[in-house]
């Protein structure tokens, strides 16, 4: 009985601990989460979203998530957002998730603005550029080329297309007179193996050549002159993709197969942040998971084995001191892409911050850094649907340190999923 008590009271004890870290919380998103009026692209009095813009102060790099890439409301909220820190704070550069080569073909691009919405949907995936919400963002960026402060356009996702990397790899290795391209069998082997490597995945022999002839070219990348150290970062980038893609099928790899991209994607964003544009201020566009940082601590031990690429970049406490990172959430509503049918979001917790929000608010943001000032020797835990897991878990409340994953919220009451369009 005594053993039985001496069990007992510790555990009560951290109940009542959890207890009280769940009030503290809950009063903090109750006094103050800011009501932001709306999320229509067209609404440009930009009062309700001035209390972002003073949370992110001087940050010269915001990462705007969404919970899925079907999340209409999410995407018409960050394209308003982009507007106003375009328009109102300075931010020059709209980063995407995705193709890191676009970067190749953007400098021609914005020189003819008619060409852009081929551009958009050559590049950047079609979650967005055959969405509906992303309509009013596709024709803003254009529109901004004839201003004296354009808007910039950059990718920085290690899955390139290709079918348009090739060829202008071929071409650069040719102008850079790399010593490989000399080589008899050049056009005959190296570059066919070399460009069709996915045909190859799963022989083990071919990829190994395959992968050794990529290190040869960027070895002797490294020994020529090549200004910026773009096209090494392409090589980098393709190695990282082979792997992403040797490791996808493995049985129990998917996070190995999902770090090698999040750690190649932080690589790109701080070359694209400190050398291509370097000064500027730059905004990103990706998933809650890629953006989400102080990985490792989840009560789901299989989840902890992911190291995202927001957990990459803030790592280096120079880009951590710069870098202002923004979740998103959702109350209730349906989830979806554009290739899946529907589906209603599960119910969140009672005790979850999306229930304490205020019922009359359609969207808020709530700042996280307030609060840890507030608490900074407390480490809570609690639930939000922040979109960690993925994995068709996108709109799922789960626990953790939210406080930590992410530097503020931004709050959706209802959510739809976006429209196909042609």
């Amino acid at each position: 009985m005594k053993k039985q008590k001496l069990i007992i009271v510790p555990v009560l004890l951290c109940l009542l601990q959890f207890a009280h870290a769940q009030q503290g919380i809950k009063q903090f998103v109750e006094e103050h989460a800011q009501r932001v009026v709306s999320v229509d692209p067209d609404s440009v009095n930009y009062a309700d979203l001035e209390a972002v813009g003073t949370a992110i102060g001087n940050a010269r790099v915001v990462m705007l998530g969404e919970q899925d890439h079907g999340d209409a409301p999410a995407f018409l909220a960050k394209t308003r957002l982009i507007k106003y820190l375009h328009e109102q704070k300075g931010f020059d550069v709209l980063a995407w998730e995705s193709d890191f080569f676009m970067n190749y073909y953007w400098e021609q691009v914005k020189k003819e603005p008619g060409n852009t919405d081929s551009f958009f949907r050559q590049f950047i995936y079609p979650f967005w550029t055959y969405c509906d919400a992303g309509v009013p963002l596709f024709k803003y960026i254009p529109a901004t080329l004839q201003t004296a402060h354009p808007l910039e356009i950059t990718g920085f996702d290690n899955q390139m297309s290709l079918v348009t990397l090739f060829p202008a790899l071929d071409s650069a290795l040719k102008r850079l007179q790399l010593p490989i391209t000399a080589q008899a069998n050049y056009s005959t082997e190296i570059y066919p193996l070399i460009s069709k490597w996915y045909n190859h995945t799963k022989d083990s022999v071919l990829i190994g050549k395959c992968v050794n002839y990529i290190k040869e070219i960027k070895q002797q990348m490294s020994d020529g002159n090549e200004s910026n150290g773009f096209w090494p970062l392409v090589i980098d980038n393709l190695l990282s993709y082979i792997e992403q893609m040797r490791t996808y099928e493995l049985k129990n790899e998917y996070w190995r197969h999902m770090n090698v991209r999040d750690s190649q994607m932080a690589v790109n964003l701080k070359w694209l942040s400190e050398v291509k544009y370097a000064g500027k201020k730059i905004i990103v566009w990706a998933h809650n998971y890629h953006v989400s940082k102080h990985g490792g601590h989840y009560p789901q031990t299989f989840l902890n084995a992911a190291t995202t690429m927001g957990t990459c970049y803030t790592n280096d406490a120079a880009m951590r001191n710069q870098t202002y990172v923004l979740g998103f959430t959702s109350y209730r509503g349906t989830e979806g892409r554009l290739s899946t049918k529907p589906v209603k979001i599960p119910p969140v917790k009672k005790n979850s911050l999306e229930n304490w929000m205020n019922k009359d608010y359609s969207y808020a943001f709530l700042n996280f850094h307030d609060y840890n000032k507030l608490n900074s020797q407390k480490q809570e835990s609690f639930y939000m649907s922040g979109s960690v897991t993925g994995g068709g878990a996108d709109h799922r409340n789960e626990m953790a340190e939210w406080t930590n994953v992410y530097d503020g919220v931004f709050y959706i009451r209802d959510m739809y999923p976006c429209k196909a369009i042609k």
